[in-house]
Parts: structure tokens; sequence; C-alpha cells
């Protein structure tokens, strides 16, 4: 994926998912969740599971789609 689609959806300062090849999803509220590695070439993203703080590595490669989500559109 292209790194222009998650800037976008960051920019746009509204929920979005990014969904990745393997079938996993993360939920980023707020841009504060999610930010690029020092190349760009990775996304760290910040989410919670079962009452604990996790953090996930997702290469570019390996992201698939970003969804904003929809009830958020046009505010």
């Amino acid at each position: 994926m292209d790194r222009s689609f998650v800037e976008e959806a960051i920019e746009s300062n509204q929920p979005f998912t990014v969904r990745t090849a393997a079938g996993d999803s993360y939920h980023v509220p707020h841009r504060d969740f999610i930010s690029f590695s020092a190349k760009r070439t990775t996304l760290i993203i910040s989410y919670e599971k079962d009452g604990s703080e996790k953090v996930a590595y997702v290469p570019l490669l390996t992201a698939t789609a970003v969804e904003v989500d929809s009830k958020h559109e046009g505010v």
C-alpha cells in the first residue's frame, strides 16, 4: 500500500481502520494512536485488547486497506 492513503486518513482527523493481508484489522480512534517508522515503511499502531495496551508493527507491504469510519464521514 502507498503511504499516502494512510497519511490522508491521519490528516482527516477521523477514526479509521487499517486492514492487513493476514486478515487483521486495527481501529485507529485518533491520530495519536498511529505513526510511521523512521523510514516510513512500517505503521506503528497502539491499540487495546483484553484491557491491555498493545502495539502492532504493520509493514506497509502487508496493509491492504484504510477505511475511514462511515459514521464519522462528513463531520
